[in-house]
C-alpha cells in the first residue's frame, strides 16, 4: 500500500488526497517502531499531512491528520512542545469540522482536547504559564461532553462512548456515568482496545456502586467543576490561525477522489 501511494505521489505530486493517506500510513507503520525511529517517522508523516493542507486548504481529512500527527510529534519532542502544540491541534480540528461537521473522529479528538485541558491541575497550569508563557485556553467538561455525544450520534465508537462515561463522571453526573459504563461493560470484545475499555468500565462500576471513604469525602467537598474552572481565564487569540491562513493564501484549491 505504501509503495502504491509513493508511486501515486511521484506521478501526481502535491495531490492532497494522496499526501494525507500517505501520512496516515506512515503513522500506522510508526507505531510498530522503537522510540527514536518512531519520532522520525512521525515527523515525516506530519510533514506529509501539512503538505496536503497546503495543497488543498479545503481538505478536512488533511486537517484532521495534521492535528493527530502534531500531537504524536509534539509528544516525542517533550512537555514544552506538547503544550505549545495545543493551539495547532485546535486550529486544525476546527478546520476539519468546519469542512465536515459530521466527522466523528474529529469530534472525538476535539472532545479529548477539551477534556485533557480540564484535567490539568493547578500546579501544571502554573508550570505551563511560567516555562512556556502560554495562556491556557478556555475549556469545560460541558464542551467535551457535547463533542463526544455528537460523535456518538454520527457513528458509534467504543472509545468515544468511554469518554462520554468518563466526562459524566468528572461532572459528577453519577447516574449517567454508571449507565454509560454498564452499557460498555456488556459490549462484545473485538480488539485489544475494546478489552481495555470493558475492563476499565467494570472497575469504574465497582467504584461507583461501592465507593471508598476517600471517594465519599471528595464527593462532599468538591462541587462539579468548581475546583477547576477558576484556573481557566479566557480563550487565547491564535497566531497559529493567522500563520496557516497566510500559508494557504497562495495555495491552489483542488478536489481529488481516489
Amino acid at each position: 500500500m505504501e509503495d502504491k501511494l509513493i508511486e501515486l505521489n511521484t506521478y501526481c505530486p502535491h495531490n492532497d488526497e494522496v499526501l494525507w493517506r500517505l501520512a496516515r500510513l506512515k503513522w500506522v507503520y510508526g507505531k510498530g517502531y522503537q522510540s527514536n525511529q518512531q519520532h522520525k517517522i512521525y515527523h515525516t508523516a506530519h510533514a506529509l499531512a501539512s503538505q496536503a493542507v497546503e495543497a488543498n486548504p479545503n481538505n478536512g481529512n488533511a486537517h484532521r491528520w495534521v492535528a493527530i500527527l502534531s500531537f504524536y510529534r509534539a509528544e516525542k519532542d517533550g512537555v514544552a512542545a506538547a503544550c505549545l502544540n495545543v493551539e495547532a491541534m485546535r486550529y486544525h480540528l476546527d478546520k476539519a469540522l468546519e469542512l465536515n461537521p459530521e466527522d466523528s473522529v474529529a469530534l472525538t479528538l476535539l472532545g479529548n482536547w477539551y477534556f485533557e485541558i480540564m484535567e490539568l491541575n493547578p500546579m501544571q497550569r502554573i508550570w505551563i504559564k511560567i516555562f512556556t508563557g502560554m495562556e491556557i485556553p478556555a475549556s469545560s467538561y460541558d464542551k467535551a461532553l457535547e463533542c463526544f455525544e455528537k460523535s456518538d450520534s454520527v457513528k458509534y465508537w467504543v472509545q468515544n462512548s468511554y469518554m462520554v462515561a468518563k466526562t459524566h463522571l468528572r461532572m459528577y453526573n453519577t447516574k449517567a456515568a454508571l449507565e454509560a459504563f454498564e452499557r460498555l461493560s456488556h459490549k462484545t470484545i473485538v480488539t485489544a482496545e475494546d478489552f481495555r475499555v470493558r475492563k476499565e468500565s467494570h472497575i469504574y462500576i465497582q467504584k461507583l456502586l461501592s465507593p471508598s471513604v476517600t471517594d465519599k469525602i471528595r464527593g462532599l467537598l468538591f462541587a462539579p467543576e468548581k475546583y477547576r474552572l477558576p484556573f481557566i481565564t479566557r480563550d487565547t487569540e491564535s497566531s497559529y490561525n493567522n500563520h496557516w491562513s497566510q500559508r494557504s493564501a497562495g495555495s491552489r484549491v483542488k478536489g481529488h477522489n481516489l
